[in-house]
């Protein structure tokens, strides 16, 4: 079973991509949880009894995550995270430890894992020109044969027979690539047409899905399958203006969604088999939809958009047709991924809007992953599951990082660390208290903690105190200048295997008119132009000084992070009081490249107390064209809101 996002690709540079609405991703600790593992799920049923399960976490890594992990049948994972330190790296949990698998000289991103351990994806070189990779512990990275190894390019999956799949610049044109053939162009199948085609999903049978553009003048962009035998054949029947196959399971069923007319842009859900031929699934009872994953035994997994502008997360098999998966009493849930076992996780809020993970079954519906912690670390929630494995691991987002969840006993050794405890907001010279509790559940001991505060000011050794397992550090450090600023600590048991958390704080000087805050909004769906479905949490930290002359000086600062976008300001301008929110433009840097402006406004106050928005709009000048391309933009997504809801943290005017 192949999941792939290709909303990853990087679209301002490739300038044409895919549009999709299928699943979200939250921000990114340790501990163990019990959720009830059932067996096979067809058709609504499962097969075997449920047994008890029980996960222990391990911390794979802190920061903003870059795109969706993917692990392997072995709960071997394949990750990307920006950190102010790092920039964008990509990243493979072993079973045991946790690899930086390399760069071409820029910023990483990992998309795929197959069972032998091979990882793709792209890598920047230094004059900012993303490359296809392929990585094993063996070899270490490597750039694809033929055009891919030279021109833009970027691989969107690999199969276990060590087939990769993705898009390389020209039209762009879809890629296959093995180490025995070489890179084949899968390219339009309409004589005369626009060169334009692109891979997103393979299966292990050689099975590929796609879209390129179909008629000279285009008639759409079509959903096509690729084999061997048959090459690229056009396999949409339904008469679409556009298609998105989301993944490939391994009995050759085809997944996504599709748009019926330019006029009535709303996507509906389909599959695709040699027997079937393109099925319209619908929408459910709601106005949109799309599936985004299917195991081995046509179990689909994906949203549902409905009237009012909420969200839920669904699934599909013939038995059941498109149903909704509900919520912890919120208005919105996504699904991510389907296994074999009949398993879907994702993410559903409640009725406070807090994101929480879940795994569903037929048999049990929604589980909460929090309420199921055992010995968890004080303060850790898991607020998103964003991949699961067929032997049961599941990869889930937290307040404290990246985490996998091992079922039975998983892994021993290293702590399950919860998150970095500190006030968001902290006066310049004002002492600043931080701490971190810990799990050492193999009661190896602790060797050190060690804190950085982002400040240059060094590491510093922190304060343990530990009994019967379980444990907390702790320090204390006074910030001389204001800014945005990352603190993490580094735990080191007694075998010397280390876990960083980090955690953002903002530090400001009081004075009349500043404007300060950190803490998270929801992003709604179709605010990210290349992941028009992606909805959730972002997180923000904002510093910004009345004097526009110490603006420009690189006093104020603007820090936006969610899956896809990682901003950060180069310089911000405070225009003004108008309407009751505060209003600033600058330039910025988005995802390691220059060349951005953006517009910010906000109201000010904890959302307690009213509900304070963020409205945030990210564009960039199209090199040839020289007109506007917006990039991000939650106005646009809701034209008649104020903007997105901070839902945790606040902004403050002094």
């Amino acid at each position: 079973m192949r999941r792939i996002d290709g909303n990853d690709v990087p679209g301002r540079r490739l300038g044409w991509w895919l549009p999709c609405l299928l699943s979200g991703v939250a921000i990114v600790g340790a501990a163990s949880a019990q959720v009830q593992a059932p067996g096979a799920v067809e058709d609504g049923k499962t097969g075997s009894a449920p047994t008890t399960t029980t996960y222990r976490v391990i911390n794979l890594g802190s920061g903003a995550l870059s795109s969706l992990p993917e692990m392997n049948d072995r709960g071997q994972v394949a990750f990307s995270l920006f950190t102010p330190e790092t920039g964008e790296r990509g990243y493979f949990y072993n079973g045991t430890s946790v690899q930086d698998i390399g760069s071409f000289g820029g910023g990483t991103h990992a998309v795929d894992v197959n069972n032998a351990g091979q990882v793709v994806g792209w890598s920047a070189t230094p004059l900012g020109v993303d490359r296809a990779f392929i990585w094993s512990a063996g070899s270490g990275i490597r750039t694809l044969g033929g055009p891919a190894a030279t021109a833009y390019s970027v691989a969107t999956a690999i199969n276990n027979a060590g087939v990769v799949i993705g898009i390389y610049s020209g039209s762009p044109l879809a890629f296959r690539w093995s180490a025995s053939e070489g890179l084949e162009t899968l390219s339009a199948r309409t004589p005369g047409a626009p060169g334009m085609s692109s891979a997103t999903a393979l299966n292990d049978a050689g099975l590929i899905a796609g879209i390129g553009r179909v008629g000279d003048p285009p008639i759409g962009d079509h959903l096509f399958a690729w084999t061997r035998a048959t090459g690229a054949v056009d396999i949409d029947t339904l008469g679409s203006v556009y298609a998105l196959p989301a993944a490939v399971s391994e009995r050759g069923e085809i997944v996504g969604s599709f748009l019926a007319t330019r006029e009535n842009p709303r996507y509906r859900a389909f599959l695709w088999s040699r027997t079937t031929g393109m099925l319209d699934l619908g929408t459910g009872r709601g106005v949109e939809a799309g599936l985004g994953a299917i195991n081995d035994k046509g179990l689909a997994a994906g949203i549902i958009n409905y009237a009012d502008g909420t969200q839920r997360g669904s699934y599909w098999t013939r038995g059941t047709g498109l149903r909704d998966i509900g919520t912890f009493g919120g208005r919105f849930s996504r699904t991510h991924d389907v296994n074999n076992l009949g398993q879907i996780v994702g993410s559903a809020d409640n009725r406070a809007g807090q994101d929480r993970a879940f795994v569903w079954t037929a048999r049990t519906g929604l589980v909460d992953l929090n309420t199921r912690l055992r010995r968890a670390p004080a303060g850790l929630v898991l607020d998103d599951a964003v991949e699961i494995s067929d032997n049961g691991a599941i990869v889930a987002t937290s307040n404290a990082g990246l985490v996998l969840l091992q079922p039975g006993h998983g892994h021993k050794g290293g702590h399950a660390v919860g998150p970095v405890t500190a006030p968001g907001l902290v006066k310049v010279g004002a002492p600043l208290h931080a701490s971190v509790a810990f799990v050492d559940e193999d009661r190896t001991g602790t060797r050190s903690a060690t804190w950085s505060w982002g400040d240059g000011s060094g590491a510093q050794a922190g304060r343990v105190r530990e009994s019967n397992g379980t444990g907390s550090a702790s320090a204390s450090h006074s910030f001389s200048a204001p800014g945005i600023y990352t603190v993490g600590v580094t735990l080191v048991d007694r075998a010397g295997r280390s876990t960083t958390v980090r955690r953002t704080v903002v530090v400001y000087e009081p004075s009349a008119g500043v404007v300060a805050g950190t803490g998270a909004f929801i992003s709604p769906q179709g605010a990210l132009a290349k992941a028009p479905q992606r909805s959730g949490k972002a997180t923000f930290s904002l510093l910004a000084p009345p004097s526009s002359a110490r603006a420009a000086a690189g006093a104020a600062q603007l820090h936006v992070d969610l899956p896809g976008l990682n901003l950060r300001s180069v310089a911000v301008k405070p225009l003004g009081l108008q309407g009751g929110r505060r209003h600033f433009e600058g330039s910025a840097r988005v995802n390691g490249v220059d060349g951005y402006q953006f517009r910010l406004a906000t109201g000010t106050g904890a959302p307690a107390a009213g509900g304070s928005t963020i409205s945030l709009k990210v564009w960039h000048t199209d090199p040839v064209s020289k007109k506007e391309v917006v990039d991000y933009h939650n106005g646009r997504a809701q034209p008649n809101a104020a903007g997105s809801q901070i839902v945790e943290g606040s902004v403050s005017e002094e």
